[in-house]
């Protein structure tokens, strides 16, 4: 390497230093056109002339495009620099995709019961995507996170130990995962079409779009944000398919263990005193003060009305009789139940009181 090449690659590690409180990607955008720049005019350099002598020094120059591009001065930067960031953008976005990961396996389990917990890790998503977009395919302040270097560094097994070949075969089998992955989501949102018309819009979008995510997703990582929370949704969809599943088939066994209670119907019902005197126009009632009806349907007779009526809960219900297409109405008749002991307390008369006693009607209590 001649003179002049050492001397600009010294002039360019001036600069660099100088522009070093700047973010790695700043500080390259800079220096892609500054290394072109000093590159040709060092073609043009006279016999004995440098690069500082036509530029400046490289704290100088590094100054000029501070505030050419809008930078703050190095004096004003050099405070926040000397600390070690915690917190940057790339780590947000990484730390962001983990989270959302995770709450989207959660949620999924519970999504056929209750969809909106999805909006959750699908608010972490926007945010986290949005800190990495701008930042291209590669993502490469991503990947190079300590905390990614070392995922991916256990990810990767010495060659030719069983580890190893175990996640060779998973690799291979990812086209088949992200067609299975979208067959549970397209099976999710199946069964969220007749309760949730938003979360079987929600779902079957992802379903779609999943099978696109996973091939992209290998050149441009910006796709993992999808991704990712695409196959943990699959799972947790698969779970709460199980559960809903196993408690209805467990439904199911409990009640086919009951015996089936056989329920007598009546058409009509006949109220008796302590005398064994036949009570009409009773009013029926149950427990919660409903009036009690026979369930079959039951039609009577209404003066002046050619329709029959259905009265409410009065019973005995009259007999219906039509005669030449007129609706009559017959007074119920029916012998006292042989079971039914008379008072022990004689009548005034002497005698049991008359089955043909005038009607009585009956009140419910209150």
């Amino acid at each position: 390497m001649n003179t002049q090449a050492l001397g600009v690659e010294h002039y360019l590690a001036g600069m660099r230093a100088a522009l070093d409180d700047l973010p790695p990607h700043e500080v390259a955008e800079i220096m892609e056109d500054v290394e072109a720049h000093v590159a040709e005019l060092s073609t043009e350099l006279g016999e004995g002339e440098t690069v500082e002598q036509r530029l400046g020094s490289p704290e100088q120059y590094a100054r000029e495009l501070r505030q050419a591009a809008g930078y703050p001065p190095r004096t004003e930067r050099l405070p926040v620099t000397t600390k070690k960031q915690l917190l940057t953008r790339p780590r947000a976005a990484a730390w962001g995709l983990a989270a959302a990961t995770g709450i989207t396996l959660l949620a999924g389990s519970a999504a056929l019961k209750e969809p909106a917990i999805l909006l959750l890790p699908a608010v972490i998503l926007v945010l986290s995507l949005a800190l990495v977009n701008d930042r291209g395919p590669a993502q490469r302040e991503v990947m190079e996170l300590p905390e990614t270097v070392r995922l991916q560094k256990w990810l990767t097994p010495e060659p030719g130990t069983p580890a190893d070949r175990a996640i060779t075969y998973l690799r291979s089998l990812q086209p088949a995962w992200w067609l299975v992955r979208a067959v549970l989501l397209g099976l999710g949102a199946v069964l969220l079409a007749g309760r949730d018309i938003l979360g079987f819009l929600v779902i079957a979008g992802v379903a779609v779009l999943s099978v696109f995510a996973g091939p992209r997703a290998k050149a441009d990582r910006r796709w993992l944000w999808f991704s990712l929370p695409a196959s943990a949704l699959a799972v947790g969809l698969l779970v709460s398919i199980v559960d809903v599943t196993a408690g209805q088939l467990g439904y199911n066994a409990e009640r086919s263990s009951y015996p089936t209670r056989m329920v007598e119907t009546y058409e009509n019902i006949y109220a008796y005193d302590e005398n064994g005197k036949l009570l009409s126009n009773v009013l029926l009632y149950d427990q919660d003060g409903q009036p009690i009806n026979a369930p079959q349907q039951y039609y009577g007779c209404r003066s002046g009305d050619p329709e029959p009526v259905i009265p409410a809960n009065r019973y005995p219900r009259p007999k219906i009789d039509y005669e030449n297409g007129v609706c009559h109405t017959v007074a119920p008749s029916i012998s006292a139940p042989s079971s039914t002991e008379p008072s022990s307390e004689p009548s005034s008369s002497g005698s049991a009181p008359s089955s043909s006693a005038p009607p009585t009607s009956v009140s419910p209590s209150k």
